[in-house]
């Protein structure tokens, strides 16, 4: 399924020519530098842009590059063997200084010479140098990104198409990474239209234009919500939540990223979820939690316990030491605990299971807790749209 709603967009700044530096017509080179705008385009052909924050001062983007030589990136991939192998750039650490400086990167690449060829770019965030520890931030201890295209023994055993990744969600909230991956930039050659065609914002760049990057978040936001119900509003004193957490849920899978030439658009599938890797995760209701994408099983529960206290007006009795009863002005409903199967739950306003938790999208549960009843319901919505207010 197609993810909704982009997040970021991030360009390369590119010219002519290619890694050769010596020679008859050296002086013609250019490298492909790297800046970072913070806007949102609404579609990719909009030219309005809505602000949202990308990729910090400071933090780095890991970028595939593919060489197409006198060929294409939908001819390279259907050859036997495929020869869509990342030859031009292998996680390629490029890092943002700010400023709408170029992103800055070692050694330089430059474009190829001969028009007929072209390259093929994608790009990932947070960059991971593929380390299991070696106390830097881009290793996967801190980054929870494994990049299984990073060196060329990895290149040998994965051979081609677009570089696999193995994510680990981080157990403590404060901890957990927004992983974004790009849309696949197909066949971009040595030369392009003077003038850029609107309507085709990905190939059809003049010479000095930045290829860009439109990023989707890999991962599923989710957040709870505890509401008490009108109904029962106004005779409540006091309520406490005691707990609220989802149990078994997937934290570890290997993701994929799939370009379908004949649609032009990018997919990220994740698989490999194993009963190894699951979880339970105690939340909060003022916090939103990057999980990861997956079928929710009958075993993944949501959780809740909380203690309601009403007002009584004198109608309630308890019963003091001598045995009499007593009229009391509160009375406390609590200690309750409920569980129930996340994918029974229902998308709001319809009868459609919430079942699974796709990328790019923004999921937030409601328990309603009403006078006889705790209803629950779910909503999606793209990620960065705000889709709850108090009631």
């Amino acid at each position: 399924m197609r993810p909704i709603g982009l997040i970021a967009l991030i360009t390369l700044l590119v010219a002519c020519s290619s890694e050769q530096q010596e020679g008859e017509g050296a002086a013609q080179q250019h490298p492909v530098d790297m800046v970072v705008y913070t806007s949102q385009p609404a579609t990719r052909a909009d030219s309005s842009f809505l602000a949202e924050p990308t990729v910090p001062v400071g933090k780095s983007i890991g970028v595939y590059a593919y060489y197409h030589d006198n060929s294409t990136w939908a001819a390279d991939d259907a050859a036997e063997p495929k020869r869509t192998v990342p030859n031009f750039m292998r996680n390629q650490q490029a890092v943002n200084p700010g400023s709408d400086q170029p992103y800055t990167y070692s050694p330089l690449k430059y474009w190829p010479n001969e028009e007929e060829d072209k390259l093929s770019f994608i790009a990932y965030y947070p960059y991971s140098n593929g380390t299991a520890d070696d106390g830097s931030e881009h290793d996967i201890e801190t980054t929870g990104i494994t990049p299984l295209m990073h060196d060329l023994g990895a290149l040998i055993e994965y051979g081609s198409g677009l570089p696999p990744f193995r994510f680990a969600v981080k157990d403590n909230v404060k901890e957990q990474v927004d992983f974004l991956v790009s849309d696949l930039i197909p066949d971009l050659p040595h030369s392009r239209a003077l003038e850029p065609n609107p309507s085709d914002p990905f190939n059809n760049l003049t010479i000095t234009d930045r290829v860009r990057f439109y990023f989707w978040h890999a991962l599923s936001k989710v957040e709870f919500r505890v509401v008490i119900d009108e109904s029962i509003r106004r005779h409540v004193s006091y309520f406490t939540l005691n707990s609220i957490g989802i149990t078994n849920i997937y934290n570890e899978a290997h993701l994929t990223p799939a370009y379908d030439s004949g649609t032009g658009n990018t997919s990220l599938v994740w698989s490999d979820h194993r009963d190894s890797h699951k979880t339970d995760y105690a939340c909060k209701t003022t916090e939103a939690y990057l999980l990861l994408p997956q079928e929710l099983r009958n075993d993944a529960m949501l959780n809740i316990s909380y203690d309601l206290t009403f007002e009584s007006e004198g109608t309630v009795y308890v019963y003091d030491g001598s045995g009499n009863p007593v009229a009391v002005d509160e009375y406390l409903y609590g200690n309750h605990d409920v569980s129930i199967q996340l994918n029974t739950l229902k998308i709001s306003g319809s009868e459609d299971p919430l079942d699974e938790w796709l990328p790019n999208h923004h999921y937030v549960y409601t328990i309603r807790l009403c006078a006889n009843r705790i209803e629950f319901t779910g909503q999606v919505a793209e990620w960065g749209e705000i889709i709850w207010q108090p009631i």
